[in-house]
């Protein structure tokens, strides 16, 4: 088998396992909810594997930035970082801070479905900033 075949494999599995992290993770944080005992450990754990599943997305680029050590930081790296914060912060807090009913760019950060979305597009900005 060759390498290709081999690093696509790695990274299908990668994303694999990540997916049963996260799907089990979410169902003890909704059980939590759901005894209100919120736990911050759930919400992290679940935006992490979101992140890294971004990340696994650009694995051709991850490739390059590990094996070959050609890290090229570009201008992206500063959004990126910035979405990453956003996007990890949990939406108690972002409910806490500014309410229900919000504008757009605050409301996108309560709702789960677009916090998911934008998480994993960090981990997606993030490689393709060190790539360059």
């Amino acid at each position: 088998m060759n390498k290709k075949w081999l690093s696509s494999i790695a990274v299908v599995v990668g994303m694999l396992v990540l997916l049963f992290i996260f799907t089990t993770t979410y169902a003890d944080f909704q059980q939590a909810l759901e005894r209100a005992e919120y736990k911050i450990s759930h919400f992290v754990l679940i935006s992490l594997c979101v992140f890294l599943f971004g990340v696994l997305i650009e694995w051709k680029a991850l490739g390059r930035i590990i094996f070959e050590k050609r890290v090229k930081v570009n201008w992206l790296i500063i959004p990126a970082i910035i979405l990453t914060i956003l996007t990890f912060i949990p939406r108690l807090y972002w409910v806490v801070w500014f309410g229900i009913g919000q504008p757009f760019f605050i409301e996108v950060f309560i709702i789960p479905e677009t916090k998911i979305l934008l998480t994993a597009f960090a981990g997606i900005l993030f490689v393709r900033a060190l790539d360059g």
